[in-house]
């Protein structure tokens, strides 16, 4: 029989193997080292980092280790109609290839966040970048918290004590640290480059984890993509509804690309991780080619997690494979709704729901064999590290550029700012994990995870329009941003607890709820419509020299028409 036996866990094989991986990330760290002599280096590699390179560490990057493991889960419920949350994607690129790139790729800057200053001024920037590091450590601690949780539930490790006499907590402290400190230590040594070059390497362990998945799953079953596409295509998935002006309801087509399409256009536009990569290759083709490497990875690895899910869909409820525990998944996954009420109906589509979510891990731990179940683990902290390396890289950007050179009185060294730099980076990865381990034993009775998610994507919807704002009106200055700024993260704020907001303050009987798909988009409508109002009430106009910092003096324009005090901030495209 090729898959393991019903115990499941990690063996000593398995360990092995995720030790050697671990292992090839800090021998990668060490080497990249020896290449970093600045922060332009440490930072944006060099500005000559390879396109497909850093459009991969770019998809790598933005897929944390619960979308790879939650993917397949979306097979259960829509089927292949899961895909029509991508519908927003052709207007992504169109905004990314025309718009973005060639305006960001005009400017040589190492911190997205310093344009802010040039065309506002340095409270914009400074309120900008601290938006941007609480974006980002919210991203990182949830990801990895629940990263963890899930590597935890398939390690099966149940150690005797690692800081609590709790094997759940022993668990989850080891691989919280294992994670972080080992995404620390590479990218404390190797920079940006480190962490483009990892990334390259984890996104091919997660492609090989899940290639390996479905292999296991045909030789077990002796079937292959057409059995598991017309046992799929004859499942009863769950209905796709199109439209709703519902805007409690999370699970239409058009909400749900609506808030990818705002996500994906203000992530690649406001967010110091995307912006980061396009910083480090040498022109806008360049940037242009990693941008189109990022969407067409993404959706290759999209189309393998999918068939992830369907030859997972016919191992549990097609086949006779499923032994043990997997049979009760199999129960939940075809609830009874006849002559149920309707909070038992509730009850058994909840159930029904954590068991789509789980089929990849609980197949991971039980069935896989051991050595391939190491690999898959290996894929899982893959995924983790990256955003880990990610996040510390670009918070350590933001505080030396963005806070530390404005700042110092006295300029250092290029040896003092890596020195700094380096030291940022690994003070970050250390306050992360002690938030995570943090967040960990807080969450214990409380949903603090679905808490925290909700709190950081507030951010990234007024960060969006703030840069918008600065490209397209002539009317945004400094007093109507900076006020917008704010509103807009009240009303996602709002947006995002109104469940509790509206029971806690209103007293209502029944909650307000509004869709977690929409939040981004109501934020950033909510900052657009602050400074257009203000501007008109205010009667603000930018000023001349402020005017030539937006989008189309900058892309336009010849940057010799610029002020002196900016010419040098420049590049010829």
């Amino acid at each position: 029989m090729l898959l393991a036996e019903e115990s499941g866990g990690l063996t000593i094989v398995d360990g092995i193997v995720v030790g050697i991986y671990l292992a090839a990330m800090l021998v990668m760290g060490f080497v990249i080292a020896r290449r970093n002599t600045s922060t332009d280096d440490f930072f944006v590699g060099g500005r000559n980092l390879p396109s497909w390179a850093v459009g991969i560490s770019l998809i790598a990057s933005l897929l944390s280790t619960i979308t790879y493991l939650g993917m397949p889960g979306e097979m259960f419920r829509t089927g292949v109609g899961f895909l029509t949350r991508q519908l927003g994607l052709p207007i992504v690129l169109l905004v990314v290839w025309f718009v973005w790139i060639p305006f960001f790729m005009r400017l040589r800057l190492t911190s997205a966040y310093e344009y802010l200053e040039r065309r506002f001024n340095y409270a914009t920037r400074a309120l900008a970048a601290i938006f941007c590091i609480c974006l980002l450590l919210g991203w990182i601690a949830v990801v990895v918290l629940t990263a963890s949780g899930a590597m935890a539930e398939i390690a099966n490790m149940r150690l005797g004590w690692f800081f609590s006499r709790d094997p759940a907590d022993a668990d989850m402290h080891v691989l919280i640290l294992g994670i972080g400190l080992f995404s620390i230590v590479y990218t404390t040594l190797g920079g940006l480059r480190a962490v483009v070059w990892t990334d390259v390497v984890q996104f091919f362990v997660l492609l090989t984890g899940a290639v390996f998945t479905m292999a296991a799953v045909a030789v077990e079953t002796g079937t292959g993509l057409g059995d598991w596409l017309s046992f799929s295509h004859g499942y009863k998935h769950e209905q796709v509804e199109w439209f709703s002006w519902d805007v409690s309801n999370r699970s239409t087509v058009f909400f749900i690309s609506i808030g990818m399409l705002f996500w994906h256009a203000c992530t690649h536009g406001a967010n110091q991780v995307a912006l980061q990569r396009y910083f480090a290759v040498k022109d806008v083709w360049a940037a242009r080619r990693s941008f189109l490497v990022n969407a067409v990875s993404s959706i290759g690895l999209g189309i393998l997690l999918a068939g992830v899910g369907v030859s997972l869909m016919y191992f549990v409820l097609g086949s006779d494979q499923a032994t043990g525990e997997m049979l009760q998944t199999r129960t939940e996954l075809l609830p009874e709704f006849e002559g149920a009420t309707p909070e038992a109906v509730a009850e058994l589509k909840k159930k029904r729901t954590e068991a789509q979510d789980n089929v990849f891990p609980q197949f991971i731990r039980v069935y896989l064999p051991s050595g391939l179940r190491g690999l898959v683990v290996a894929a899982l902290f893959a995924a983790a590290m990256s955003t880990i390396d990610s996040g510390a890289n670009s918070i350590s950007t933001i505080v030396t550029v963005d806070f530390v050179r404005p700042l110092r009185k006295a300029s250092l060294t290029k040896r003092g700012e890596l020195l700094l730099a380096r030291i940022l980076t690994a003070s970050m990865g250390i306050i992360v994990v002690a938030a995570t381990i943090w967040l960990h034993h807080l969450s214990k009775g409380v949903d603090i995870i679905t808490l925290c998610q909700r709190g950081f994507n507030c951010f990234l919807g007024p960060l969006g329009a703030l840069f918008v704002l600065a490209m397209f009106s002539r009317r945004a200055t400094p007093r109507t941003v900076i006020p917008a700024l704010l509103a807009g993260e009240t009303v996602g704020v709002g947006l995002s607890y109104s469940r509790e907001l509206s029971t806690l303050l209103l007293s209502l009987d029944e909650p307000f709820l509004f869709s977690t798909h929409l939040v981004i988009p109501a934020a950033w409508l909510a900052t657009m419509s602050t400074s257009l109002i203000l501007s008109i009430v205010l009667g603000e106009v930018a000023e001349a020299e402020q005017r030539q910092w937006m989008w189309h003096p900058v892309v336009r324009g010849n940057p010799g028409g610029v002020p002196d005090s900016a010419a040098a901030a420049l590049v010829e495209t």
